[in-house]
């Protein structure tokens, strides 16, 4: 008999991986090894079953300490036989959750639940989720808004009550799969039970479609809905709304609306985070000298000083006028970057001056300048 492989090896993570990650690693190489993408391979199959029994004892904790303490011995001479165990996986591994309704059936048919069996019907899916766009500016952004949105959705119809049916009675048993609502097939080892196709599990179809919504017991109607946007809502954010979406069949609950939020440019303004970023330009004497100046903010403009010797580029920060921290408490700041400008022309006496300045200037005064040529004095 081959020696069983480590657990841990077989999933592939580490000694101290926590239950989501053993989920996580369980669900990747199942749907990778599962036999219905793998018809008639043996390898498939075989790496199937030791992955599920790896991972039905590492993540019941009682198995899990058992094995950290003693291997494979632990189980006995014959070491963890998943078959016969598998009666006990029932109450204390929950499939479904780790791989959704995909494989909770075909899991259900392994350890003999009972799903896919005559009678059982397949839950009716959901109504669908819808999208809708919408663009703010970047002060809505900034201090939240509210939008009225116009859309169409299903829902049911009003002339069949949503049945689909001309009479409201008139369906009959679905010949696909003779009213079982599902279609059974054997590959080998496994019982794959699938969606009947035609009837979408119902067990039954509709002889006599009604008229108005052609037999899918659902029409489009327009709808107008109120958007509330949070302040500190980031471009391509899409908020849900739940239940907002098109009707299901049947009883079947509604889809979710998703509405995407996409913020406009400002003329002003660059967004880094909850910070804002504002370029604001001044002369050489001001940067040289110092000045207060007006800088434009999300809610309204600020008077801001400049100190002596600022440099182009350089970045002052106004506290706390920058974005809303979404969900949070706060704000973040306003960086202002300093762009030092030069006259494109002079006067005859703004001309003196400056020559007169050259005259008397010191190079000292420019630690750049002196970094650049001590630089370029070494290559």
């Amino acid at each position: 008999m081959a020696e069983k492989r480590d657990y841990y090896e077989v999933l592939g993570v580490d000694r101290k991986a926590t239950l989501d990650e053993l989920k996580k690693a369980y669900r990747d190489l199942a749907l990778k090894y599962h036999p219905d993408r793998n018809p008639g391979s043996k390898e498939a199959e075989e790496k199937f079953k030791e992955i599920t029994e790896a991972y039905e004892v590492l993540s019941d904790p009682q198995k899990r300490a058992t094995y950290d303490q003693f291997g494979h011995a632990g189980f006995g001479p014959q070491g963890f036989d998943w078959r016969q165990d598998f009666s006990r996986v029932r109450s204390d591994v929950d499939f479904s959750d780790i791989f959704g309704d995909v494989f909770s059936d075909f899991f259900a048919d392994i350890l003999g639940t009972g799903a896919g069996r005559t009678g059982t019907r397949v839950r009716r899916p959901r109504g669908a989720d819808l999208e809708y766009r919408i663009s703010i500016s970047f002060r809505e952004a900034a201090t939240g808004t509210e939008r009225t949105i116009n859309f169409t959705r299903r829902e049911k119809c009003p002339v069949c009550n949503g049945t689909g049916s001309k009479s409201g009675k008139g369906k009959g048993v679905c010949p696909t799969c003779r009213g079982r609502g599902q279609i059974v097939s054997q590959q080998g080892f496994f019982t794959f039970a699938q969606t009947c196709p035609r009837c979408q599990g119902e067990g039954t179809v509709i002889t006599q479609p009604c008229l108005n919504c052609q037999g899918s017991g659902l029409v489009r109607v327009p709808h107008r809905l109120q958007v509330k946007i949070p302040a500190g809502i980031e471009s391509g954010t899409s908020l849900r709304l739940k239940g907002e979406g098109d009707a299901g069949s049947g009883d079947s609950s509604r889809g979710d609306l998703y509405v995407t939020v996409f913020v406009e440019r400002d003329t002003f303004f660059e967004r880094h985070g909850d910070e804002v970023v504002c370029t604001v330009p001044v002369t050489v004497t001001q940067a040289i000298l110092g000045d207060e100046i007006e800088v434009p903010t999300l809610t309204g403009k600020v008077k801001m000083k400049i100190p002596p010797g600022t440099q182009t580029g350089a970045m002052l920060r106004l506290r706390n006028l920058g974005f809303p921290r979404l969900g949070g408490t706060g704000r973040g700041d306003q960086l202002v970057r300093i762009k030092v400008c030069l006259p494109q022309r002079l006067s005859r006496q703004e001309r003196r001056l400056v020559e007169e300045w050259k005259a008397v200037e010191d190079i000292n005064a420019y630690p750049e300048i002196n970094k650049f040529r001590d630089e370029l004095m070494r290559r």
